[in-house]
């Protein structure tokens, strides 16, 4: 897996005349390598695969990192101007590759300083890979998606009067790593009433309130890789205004969940939503992108939106997540994660998307 992986990157490095390509990128680094930790540089090269690390994460580099990769201890080295330089082939890397989209501008400030060789900038080589996914990594993100359904369920039998969006958000995180997660995909959404016309509202102390929609979006990181579902459902009481605006959301997520093909690009299944929604009235009230990709991070490509001008493919994983949002008053979302098949999509979760009323 992770030799198929070098070698396409090796490829391209030949087309492009490079003699290395450094890999900052942690996401890109746990790729490519199966590495974890939180520090570590790789550098690649025809001859050898140098994996960069300090003395914290030897032990960890030995029980995790594809055997391929060759440690390289840079304990207390910088590594423009002390840890390159040792390299065993360093005096060959004259035409060196960086990650120009994830490099600061303090490192690239560095890398121009070096005079002993020339740094080539690259951009999205390890994540064009990771746009497509193998079925040992939906089989991953399938697990991650059930986790979070888990979670999801437990959550709703928890609801009572006095519950608060802030205790719901911490059952999130605790039951998370409880149940075996590395972490979270991000902070959850928790938002009740008219925090729930805010997409990112995060969550508050304040109690749930009734009769009103409580939209949830979570996601657990677990084996490496993210999930992310949203769902909202109705505290107490689900008055028919509100009613009507969820089944509006529904019906725009199911056909754009039929609509996906493969050759088809990002923005045109976006439209599909987002035409159904603007023509009932609702123009103006759904304006983030449809969907995004999710793999090793929760937000990667490709992109369901206006812009989205990716052609989609089988074994993308993508996200379908209309809604609509009312400042002053509240919002519905709804959320499923997808893989792009030869004749459609498939959906990852099992939780149906029927209204709820909880609590």
């Amino acid at each position: 897996m992770f030799e198929a992986r070098i070698d396409k990157l090796l490829a391209r490095m030949e087309s492009d005349g490079l003699d290395a390509l450094l890999i900052t990128s942690l996401p890109n680094v746990y790729y490519l390598s199966g590495y974890t930790g939180s520090t570590a540089t790789l550098v690649l090269t025809r001859r050898n695969k140098w994996f960069l690390t300090d003395f914290r994460y030897h032990e960890q580099f030995a029980t995790e990192v594809w055997p391929g990769w060759t440690l390289v201890d840079n304990t207390g080295r910088k590594l423009v101007g002390e840890a390159l330089p040792g390299l065993e082939d360093a005096s060959r890397l004259n035409r060196m590759g960086f990650e120009s989209n994830v490099v600061t501008h303090a490192m690239y400030a560095k890398l121009l300083a070096d005079e002993a060789r020339e740094y080539v900038p690259t951009e999205g080589w390890v994540e064009e890979l990771r746009l497509i996914k193998d079925d040992s990594e939906i089989e991953k993100l399938r697990a991650a998606v059930q986790l979070n359904e888990r979670i999801f369920t437990e959550l709703l039998e928890l609801i009572k009067p006095e519950t608060t969006e802030a205790q719901l958000a911490a059952e999130i995180h605790f039951r998370a790593l409880m149940y075996g997660a590395k972490g979270y995909s991000f902070e959850p959404i928790v938002a009740s009433g008219v925090h729930a016309s805010k997409p990112h509202a995060g969550f508050t102390t304040e109690p749930l309130v009734r009769g009103a929609p409580l939209t949830i979006d979570m996601g657990v990181q677990l084996d490496g890789y993210c999930s992310d579902m949203t769902r909202t459902v109705f505290v107490a009481d689900c008055p028919p205004e509100w009613e009507k605006v969820y089944n509006l959301v529904r019906e725009a997520k199911d056909l754009a969940f039929a609509a996906i093909r493969p050759g088809k690009l990002g923005r045109d299944i976006d439209a599909v939503a987002r035409d159904l929604i603007y023509g009932a009235g609702f123009e103006g009230k759904f304006e983030h992108g449809l969907g995004h990709g999710v793999g090793v991070e929760v937000h990667e490509g490709p992109t369901l939106s206006k812009m989205g001008d990716k052609e989609l493919r089988p074994g993308m994983v993508v996200t379908d997540e209309p809604g609509i949002y009312l400042p002053g008053q509240g919002g519905v979302r709804i959320e499923d994660m997808l893989v792009v098949r030869e004749d459609g999509a498939e959906i990852l979760n099992t939780l149906d998307t029927e209204l709820r009323v909880v609590g």
